[in-house]
């Protein structure tokens, strides 16, 4: 999983997978309410910047069939530039 993860970021970063234009959003706490929450989203050591991640978890988003996304947590790891990150996803 950690492979997959890396590869994802590796490939979004230099730009030869994207993110559709029908990708899934990010939104805040106010936006999701009345949302029908469909999930979660929970990765770690992702090796990236904020941004990077931030479009790895829409992009996980989008293939769980989700319109929206509110990560709830997001915290570097004790390894320079790896996330881990918690998300919570919206039909």
């Amino acid at each position: 999983m950690k492979q997959s993860l890396a590869l994802t970021s590796l490939l979004l970063s230099v730009g030869l997978i994207t993110t559709s234009a029908q990708s899934a959003e990010n939104a805040s706490a106010d936006r999701v309410t009345g949302l029908n929450e469909i999930g979660t989203i929970s990765v770690s050591e992702v090796v990236g910047s904020p941004q990077e991640v931030e479009r790895i978890i829409a992009w996980k988003a989008d293939e769980q069939g989700a319109s929206y996304y509110r990560i709830v947590q997001m915290h570097e790891t004790t390894r320079a530039d790896s996330w881990q990150v918690q998300a919570i996803i919206y039909a």
